[in-house]
């Protein structure tokens, strides 16, 4: 049986027998979210697309909404080696936010119903209450460590841009979103980080995360049928779970 150090030490800890486990990585070895979101053992549903969260307030403003949280635990338990590439990489610079957007992106660009013939996906940054924006142009094309660099820079907001995402934190304002997203071209999905925006680094030999909890509300726009707008919510949380697999530049 194949099992990641990662996976064995969750397995442990929850006093899960990994046998009980189907492996969603290479050869079938179990990986850290096949024991935080295990797949069914018998026919039908098995993948992470296939899971369906269920919304947990009526629907507003045209929104599908998705309380919920996810235990960033793996993140912290990987952030050493993880630190010492991103150290080369991104001279030493490296966060939590960076994950987040990447798995959004994962997630809904997983589901293309919603995606233009193009299949672009534009994304809407609003950080430190608005303070930072950034515009990231084609973000499913993009590895973590390009939408990395350019969060960092912060590129400025193009005219005409139109976001399908936005992430922000509650105190980001309505006004400030309002400022560079049209009424006519509002977003498909909106990630609200509730409390701060976490920008933790992540430094080589140094673990600077002080809360692995991470609280938020994903919003899917009802033009998406509440069904896949559950799925791509289940996704995200799975993939929030497994930040190895954010790394990967395949959908």
């Amino acid at each position: 049986m194949l099992i990641s150090p990662l996976a064995r030490k969750l397995c442990a800890k929850q006093g899960i027998d990994p046998a009980t486990l189907r492996g969603s990585g290479p050869r079938g070895r179990i990986m850290a979210a096949d024991v935080t979101t295990p797949a069914p053992r018998g026919k039908g549903e098995t993948t992470i697309a296939d899971n369906c969260l269920g919304i947990t307030r009526p629907e507003k403003d045209g929104f599908h909404i998705f309380d919920d949280r996810a235990d960033m635990s793996a993140l912290a338990a990987i952030s050493l080696p993880i630190a010492v590439q991103c150290e080369k990489l991104l001279e030493n610079r490296y966060s939590l936010f960076d994950y987040i957007v990447r798995a959004v992106v994962r997630a809904c660009s997983g589901f293309p119903e919603w995606m233009d013939a193009d299949g672009n996906v534009n994304v809407l940054l609003f950080e430190n209450a608005g303070n930072k924006i950034a515009a990231i142009a084609n973000a499913a094309q993009k590895s973590i460590f390009k939408l990395s660099r350019e969060i960092s820079k912060a590129p400025a907001v193009p005219e005409g841009f139109v976001p399908h995402i936005i992430i922000c934190d509650t105190k980001t304002s309505r006004e400030s979103v309002a400022q560079h997203v049209a009424p006519e071209t509002r977003p498909t999905f909106a990630l609200v980080i509730r409390g701060n925006t976490p920008k933790d680094a992540i430094r080589a030999g140094q673990e600077e995360i002080r809360s692995h909890i991470l609280e938020y509300t994903f919003y899917a726009a009802t033009t998406i049928s509440q069904k896949v707008a559950g799925r791509i919510a289940a996704r995200l949380k799975s993939l929030l779970y497994n930040p190895v697999s954010l790394l990967l530049i395949q959908n």
